[in-house]
């Protein structure tokens, strides 16, 4: 599928701006805006499911209640006002239908609040946002994380990546020369900010932050051994000093293969000016490497699109505790990305990252499922009204719209729109590789999952779900050497061990499988060795799975569900699917896994797929 046309925005501006007008008009209809657009209702209801997932009324629905929101949030009227205001002539109506659509009343929509405030990753906590002390803890246990992670590179150096592209850089921590260690945020948001500018530009490939992370403590490792490790041809150095009101860049631009400095700049210059600094500094990168450039992304690379320093350090600060997963720093993180948009209200990154941190939080099971939904599409949406050319929130409604609303149409779409708007950005590759595999189109989804790995290559998650690929298609070496080096780099993680454990058992390994289910005890605390050696000589594999089953924490009932297909319990692994379905728990990505391949004739596990909209396995 392509992205949105000029032809698509012209018809959705024209449908918007017609419903604009007649917002107050309760008989405004279906028919009428058909007939102000100039085609029949049929076409129009095509084209507005085609473009938007929604049908004709729905879509008229939804911009009544997003307008009324919008006044609420502004105190503009009584709420029975508003409710006039945008078409609805019952109060009571309209009080139900905006409860079903936001999750929330009219009442609980705050003046200046445009962010839900229903939703939290945890129980009803108002912990103080942490202090410096705890951020300086903070910032030793991710020097202690990255250390961690740094054991993957001995891991994934044995697995060479292909030849880095022509034009291709990775943008290295930049070191804090402040006396405040709390400016190793300030730092790395100019990093961020740098990272945002240049991955639009199709013509350069950018690594991830999360891959370049690693480096931040370089070691005795040189810049040529970090570029071949990161698969580029060039990497930024840099340097941030801040002194009271006064700032100081510095910046090296390195050409890997020979080693050599093709750019060196200071910037002495007031505080308020780092924005344009980050420009020039994008600029002069574009420049040097002679990148071919579109108008949209020159404007892209020169616009500031965060215009307060608060604020590039709260959506900094909110990313960092994003990253953590855990229920606790997901919450923090929402607050610091609110704290964000207080400082800078038309910063649609923090919604889009916000929008992130609620589709996490409900995916991790950390909040109500569906409130996590809707309040990730609301803020998404909001990202998307303020700037149209933000990635990253169509990356979130892409992921939204797959997993939760099972409409791939839909999903595709964004995720397209996506890509070509930040060609660069790793999540989207595997969320949209993701999406293909569930589909059946394995070629075109092994494409994509390399493109995220060579953006992200030290990303456990990207990984690790590019090796579940490779495991789908019973391509078990690949599956194996991928898990290896997923187990470098998710230390804490359970997933490569029990898929592991899977493979050495379809490819009749049983020591092999024993050995991977040893490891698995020790990680998780369920079991020890002399138990695992126990359970496997008097019953064998099959007593290993049922131990798990016995004693597992079954959070994700597609694991459950795994582990009896395994044993061959065709109506316990299916009983567990389809309650998993009622609850709108069930992962399209997963229903192709190998475990259910003696299932996938069974009429049980076809009327599963078939109710989530995915086509037969063959």
């Amino acid at each position: 599928m392509q992205p949105y046309t000029s032809m698509d925005d012209q018809f959705l501006g024209k449908i918007n701006k017609i419903i604009e007008d007649h917002l107050d008009n309760e008989h405004f209809s279906v028919e009428d805006l058909a007939k102000d657009v100039g085609i029949s209702r049929s076409m129009l209801h095509r084209k507005l499911v085609r473009l938007t997932g929604k049908s004709a009324g729905d879509f008229i629905t939804g911009k009544r209640l997003i307008r009324a929101r919008e006044m609420l949030e502004k105190d503009v009227a009584t709420t029975s006002e508003i409710a006039y205001k945008v078409g609805f002539s019952s109060p009571s109506y309209f009080t139900k239908v905006f409860k079903n659509y936001f999750s929330m009343l009219p009442g609980d929509v705050r003046k200046g609040s445009a962010i839900p405030t229903h939703a939290q990753p945890i129980s009803q906590s108002t912990s103080p946002l942490p202090g410096r002390k705890n951020l300086k803890r903070r910032i030793i246990a991710l020097v202690i994380a990255t250390i961690l992670i740094g054991i993957g590179i001995i891991v994934f150096q044995q697995f060479a990546g292909p030849e880095p592209a022509e034009k291709s850089i990775a943008i290295l921590p930049f070191e804090n020369l402040s006396t405040d260690a709390e400016n190793r945020f300030f730092a790395d948001g100019i990093v961020e900010d740098l990272l945002y500018r240049l991955s639009s530009i199709s013509d350069l490939k950018v690594i991830s932050r999360t891959s370049s992370e690693v480096f931040r403590d370089k070691g005795s490792k040189t810049v040529p051994d970090i570029a071949k490790l990161l698969g580029v041809n060039y990497i930024l150095e840099g340097s941030v000093q801040q002194m009271a009101d006064q700032l100081r860049i510095n910046i090296q631009l390195i050409d890997a293969r020979s080693d050599d400095h093709i750019l060196s700049k200071q910037f002495d210059r007031k505080l308020q000016e780092v924005f344009t600094i980050q420009s020039e500094i994008a600029d002069l990168i574009a420049s040097e490497l002679s990148l071919v450039l579109t108008e949209q992304q020159a404007d892209k690379l020169k616009k500031n699109h965060i215009t307060s320093l608060k604020a590039l350090e709260y959506i900094q600060l909110g990313r960092y505790h994003l990253n953590q997963r855990d229920a606790k720093s997901i919450y923090t993180s929402i607050e610091y990305f609110r704290k964000a948009i207080t400082e800078d209200p038309g910063q649609a990154l923090a919604y889009a990252e916000m929008a992130d941190a609620y589709f996490i939080s409900s995916w991790y099971g950390y909040i109500n499922r569906q409130t996590g939904r809707d309040s990730a599409e609301y803020l998404a949406l909001k990202a998307v009204k303020i700037d149209r050319n933000i990635g990253e929130a169509h990356t979130v409604l892409g992921v939204i719209y797959n997993e939760y609303d099972w409409n791939y149409v839909l999903a595709e779409k964004e995720f397209q729109r996506a890509m070509f708007l930040n060609p660069n950005h790793a999540t989207n590759y595997q969320y949209y590789a993701e999406l293909l595999t569930s589909l059946g189109n394995l070629n075109m989804a092994r494409e994509l999952f390399n493109k995220a790995i060579q953006l992200d290559p030290f990303s456990y998650i990207v990984r690790f779900s590019s090796s579940y690929a490779y495991f789908r298609e019973k391509k078990y070496e690949q599956a194996i050497t991928e898990f290896k080096i997923c187990e470098g780099l998710g230390k804490n993680n359970t997933g490569p061990l029990e898929k592991e454990f899977f493979i050495h058992i379809k490819t009749g390994n049983p020591g092999d499988a024993l050995k991977s289910y040893k490891k698995l005890g020790m990680m998780t605390s369920e079991w020890t060795p002399e138990t695992a050696d126990s359970i496997f000589q008097a019953e064998g594999i099959r007593g290993l799975l049922l131990w798990k089953l016995k004693i597992g924490n079954w959070n994700y009932p597609m694991g459950e569900a795994q582990f009896y297909a395994m044993l061959g319990e065709k109506d316990k692994a299916l009983h567990v699917m389809e309650r998993a379905l009622e609850k709108g728990l069930m992962d399209p990505f997963n229903t192709a896994d190998p475990e259910f391949e003696d299932l996938r004739s069974e009429p049980r596990f076809i009327a599963i797929r078939e109710k989530m909209g995915l086509p037969p396995l063959h």
